[in-house]
């Protein structure tokens, strides 16, 4: 099967070390020819995502999207998010990209059930329209901000060099916990990942200490991933080793041998 080709990214900085724009710009601040240069290139990126993940199956993505423009908006953070993952060299790039991924799912899983309910058969326009409502608006101003309570108490932000008992970790007692093997990093490419005492740790660099990952879908993920960057980094390592071995002299007693 033949993949599509993938539209020529946005994202590639202007030459001659100009400053790039931002990502994503509102419509309304982008000249006429801006939002045809921007709708153009959206367009040819949905046209990829479509035949390369087969969103053509059980009509995954309407075909009236772009006359849903929540669900417009939905794809261009999608595609602005995949060319920053895919075009920016990072070590935690893989995790990135199966985080995309889910967004992908949850974004079409959206399309049919919130941004385009029953569209399968044809584009239904949309009931009501604020901005050509006026006494909708009018109301809404009636209605008035909500009023809030009184304001919390500030919680006191903890000394850095002070670690919880349970949730972080200092630097020296990770080192220590790395060098004696009760700590495991989830890869070479993820050092900054590591499993202790059954739990997954992030290192954060300010201030420099060690916090426990407390999301559930976040352990399940770091588990996941961990097992498959691991079996690269050991297929890595024989690789090496074989061509190590492979163009290692061969010793005089070998040769020879090998003359006679």
């Amino acid at each position: 099967m033949t993949l599509p080709a993938l539209p020529a990214s946005a994202s590639t900085p202007p030459p001659g070390g100009e400053e790039a724009p931002p990502l994503i710009r509102e419509w309304h601040s982008m000249a006429t020819d801006e939002q045809q240069t921007e709708w153009a290139a959206l367009v040819a990126w949905v046209a990829w995502l479509y035949d390369q993940y087969e969103l053509s199956r059980e009509e995954r993505l309407p075909l009236c999207w772009p006359q849903h423009p929540g669900l417009v908006e939905e794809l261009r953070s999608l595609k602005v998010w995949r060319e920053h993952v895919y075009d920016t060299p990072d070590a935690g790039a893989a995790h990135a990209a199966r985080s995309w991924h889910g967004e992908l799912r949850q974004t079409i899983a959206a399309a049919i059930s919130f941004w385009a309910p029953g569209c399968r058969v044809g584009h239904k326009p949309t009931g009501q329209l604020a901005d050509a409502d006026s006494g909708l608006r009018q109301r809404w101003l009636e209605t008035g901000p909500p009023q809030p309570g009184a304001a919390p108490e500030p919680t006191p932000k903890p000394v850095a060099t002070i670690a919880i008992p349970g949730l972080q970790m200092s630097l020296a007692d990770m080192d220590a916990a790395l060098a004696d093997g009760r700590a495991v990093p989830h890869s070479d490419g993820l050092p900054q990942f590591v499993k202790y005492d059954g739990c997954w740790w992030i290192r954060q660099f300010d201030p420099g200490l060690w916090l426990r990952a407390t999301d559930p879908l976040q352990h399940a993920r770091l588990d996941e991933s961990s097992v498959k960057m691991r079996l690269a980094d050991a297929a890595v390592g024989r690789h090496r080793a074989k061509e190590e071995t492979e163009g290692a002299p061969t010793s005089g007693a070998e040769q020879k041998k090998g003359n006679a």
